[in-house]
């Protein structure tokens, strides 16, 4: 239908009219009936047009933006908004003792501010970041006080305790409009802690395992929304909502009654690149930055499919079409991973880069 209201252009219109029009008339371009004709073929294409946009409109495939929304909301799905970071904080006096600081306050790192919102233990507080998103977390250092406080000595932005996140895609909300009809969350299946669980802000994949300590129990591994390790402290928080520890499995969680939930971040494992390279045309020092950014794209693509539940595998022929597309890089002698010429897969961790060493050699 789409491809249909899509070929009905004013060319196309004005020849089937005129077609309806007898022979012996006149027809050709500037007679009175292709002038009479022309205007009503261009307000016909002009509405086919319309109704190829409304077409794509209705359909969850091919719609975007609010139209989109609408659509996944009438099954219950709802795009996830942008979050704030909620950062830990440090506050010494200028005797390097820990400060009070009041509620509310205002600190500045670069162009974000940060708000303090409760207490944590003496000196350590948490924040917020008044802007939305995940720039949120990126940033650690020195925080300069908006208003001055001759008591504080120094304030630093410490780890991310809940992660900011980015309003959610639409691509990403389709495919977990796709999820949500094709595995229907209901009563504790695994479609609904999925669905609880990645509805927490700040998580960006899970992964679920069935009975780990017995009947009743479940162990809920997690990525960040920035798709690395989660924090402790990030852990601990999605713990609480889901089960609370103190009281587990008493259903005053997400989880339903009866089931004792674990929370884990999912394990890291660092991996060094080591790759003797054939150069033509280049130095490797012109190279360098291009292959680190092509390398650390391909581990950020790995780690974003970790919650597809399917093993990670590093492979050493992706890592060399990476560097094989920069140019002057005629050929690739050896590629190394962990001081090995294998793969390395994974099944409950994602990879790091620890480090990437390139030489040179002669082909």
């Amino acid at each position: 239908m789409l491809e249909y209201l899509e070929a009905q252009t004013f060319e196309k219109c004005l020849a089937e009219l005129l077609e309806r029009v007898p022979d012996d008339v006149d027809k050709r371009e500037g007679s009175i009936i292709y002038d009479a004709l022309a205007p009503t073929a261009i307000k016909l294409a002009e509405t086919y047009w319309d109704m190829a946009i409304l077409y794509r409109r209705t359909f969850a495939a091919t719609a975007d933006g609010i139209d989109l929304e609408k659509r996944v909301n009438e099954s219950g799905v709802e795009r996830k908004q942008a979050g704030k970071a909620i950062r830990r904080a440090l506050f010494t006096d200028r005797s390097g003792q820990p400060l009070l600081v009041n509620m509310n306050n205002l600190y500045r790192l670069d162009d974000l501010v940060y708000r303090v919102t409760e207490y944590i233990a003496p000196g350590e507080y948490k924040v917020e970041a008044q802007s939305a998103g995940a720039i949120g977390n990126r940033d650690y250092g020195d925080l300069l006080p908006l208003e001055a406080d001759n008591r504080l000595g120094k304030a630093v932005l410490s780890d991310v305790i809940v992660p900011g996140e980015d309003e959610e895609t639409d691509e990403a909300l389709y495919q977990r409009y796709l999820e949500h009809i094709r595995e229907p969350p209901f009563g504790g299946n695994r479609a609904d802690y999925r669905q609880r669980v990645r509805a927490i802000q700040g998580v960006g994949g899970v992964r679920l395992r069935r009975a780990p300590q017995g009947g009743g129990t479940v162990k809920v591994i997690i990525i960040d929304s920035d798709f690395n390790a989660p924090t402790s402290a990030f852990v601990d928080y999605v713990q609480s909502i889901i089960d609370p520890i103190d009281q587990p499995g008493d259903g005053l969680g997400t989880a339903p009654i009866g089931h004792t939930v674990t929370v884990e971040g999912v394990g890291t494992i660092e991996v060094t690149v080591e790759c003797d390279l054939i150069l033509n045309g280049v130095t490797l020092g012109q190279i360098e930055p291009q292959i680190t950014e092509n390398l650390y794209a391909y581990f950020a693509e790995l780690r974003t499919n970790w919650h597809k539940d399917l093993d990670i595998n590093v492979r050493i022929t992706h890592i060399e079409s990476r560097i094989l597309e920069i140019e002057g890089v005629e050929d690739i002698a050896s590629t190394l991973l962990n001081g090995l010429p294998n793969n390395i897969n994974l099944i409950e961790e994602i990879p790091l880069i620890s480090s990437i060493d390139m030489k040179e050699v002669s082909g």
